[in-house]
């Protein structure tokens, strides 16, 4: 191959390898924060109650242990997103007396299902799709027909 030919070869090559993007996957941090959950937290609840509901603060503060902080955050790459939530629940010995953050307790029963209540073990459950395979069959040139005679349609 001659020198020409080579430089050709070798800028096509770079041009295309930047054309790959690679994967990103999401990050999750903190403690996963449904809006169901949120819908069973009562005021006058013990601290092992709240444990259980929305399970192990991110920060108990060692200077005041009657504060309990639930940070989460979900960075989602390919959309150059993040999502926060920040809850704070404030206890007098035992008893949640305040809960602070992103919601509010006393409209927490008229909260939507948030996109966390939908998954189940880190999987998004969402509804099944069925993608029409082959060129011809997404354009509509070549579409079944019924008993009629008519195009089926979806």
């Amino acid at each position: 191959m001659n020198k020409k030919a080579s430089i050709v070869l070798i800028a096509c090559s770079l041009a295309l390898s930047a054309c790959i993007k690679p994967y990103q996957p999401n990050v999750q941090q903190g403690n996963i924060i449904n809006n169901s959950n949120l819908r069973e937290i009562r005021y006058g609840m013990n601290k092992q109650e709240v444990l259980f509901i929305l399970g192990t603060p991110m920060v108990i503060d060692p200077f005041n242990e009657q504060r309990w902080d639930y940070f989460y955050s979900n960075r989602n790459r390919r959309k150059g997103e993040t999502a926060q939530r920040l809850i704070t629940a404030i206890f007098d010995g035992d008893k949640l007396i305040e809960l602070n953050g992103d919601v509010d307790l006393s409209n927490v029963q008229n909260l939507e299902p948030s996109t966390e209540d939908k998954q189940h073990g880190g999987t998004v459950i969402t509804k099944p799709t069925q993608k029409e395979k082959g060129l011809f069959n997404r354009l509509g040139l070549f579409q079944k027909k019924d008993k009629i005679g008519k195009k089926k349609k979806k």
